[in-house]
Parts: C-alpha cells; structure tokens; sequence
C-alpha cells in the first residue's frame, strides 16, 4: 500500500507515520475509496505521539494516538457531512479546521504549511463535487 502513496510522500511526512496509519487504515476503508492525502502533526520542538487527518474520496478521517501509542482512535466524517474547511496559517505550522453541517468544530494544529495546503486543496475538490 506504500507504493501507492509515494505519490503524497514529498510534503515532509514521516514514512514511517504514513506507513503505521496507512497500515491501521487499510481495513477500514470501504470499497472504492481511496486515499487522497494524509498530512501529520508536526510540533515545534519534538513530536512524541502525532496526529494526524486523513482525506479519501468519500470522507475525512482523523487518526488520534491513545495510550501512549498503543492504539489509536479514528473519528471520520463523510463529505456530505462537511459544510466548510479553512487553513491557518502561523509561525510554526497550519491549522486545519473543517467544520461540519450540525456546527460541530474539529481542528488539527501544528502541520506542516506544505501538507497543509495539500489537504485543503483535496478537501475543497471533494466539497465542490
């Protein structure tokens, strides 16, 4: 499945993120839905455990490490559901903030600016389906 994905590995991801979500993600996803970015947290000084947002063509999922790394706890919400996302951008990275139809607020901060880019164009591509 890495193959597949070299394609979004040029934006500083950590291969090895990549390949431990990708890998917990595989039996999660439906048929006929494919991967379309997957960006990861990174903080200032050192990311011990990070998050990260996932975007398919069918929905967002957000993959959030608990205890201590041992499992990880995946929310995801589809397209329909979304009503908008933004980009913020500061000193030490983005926030992406998507909000969904029932006014509900999810943020994940400190990515990447270049990932986060990426993520907002594939996200805005699927909302203007």
């Amino acid at each position: 499945m890495i193959d597949n994905l070299k394609k979004i590995l040029n934006e500083d991801q950590d291969p090895k993120a990549i390949e431990k979500i990708t890998a917990k993600l595989e039996n999660l996803l439906m048929s006929n839905e494919e991967i379309g970015y997957i960006a990861v947290q990174k903080k200032p000084a050192v990311t011990i455990l990070p998050e990260s947002i996932v975007v398919t063509n069918k929905r967002i999922i957000l993959c959030k490490p608990k205890n201590l790394g041992l499992s990880m706890e995946f929310i995801d919400y589809d397209w329909d559901d979304i009503g908008a996302c933004f980009v913020k951008e500061g000193i030490f990275g983005s926030d992406f903030t998507f909000s969904t139809k029932s006014e509900l607020t999810h943020t994940v901060d400190y990515l990447p600016k270049n990932q986060a880019r990426k993520l907002y164009t594939f996200a805005k591509e699927q909302l203007d389906l």
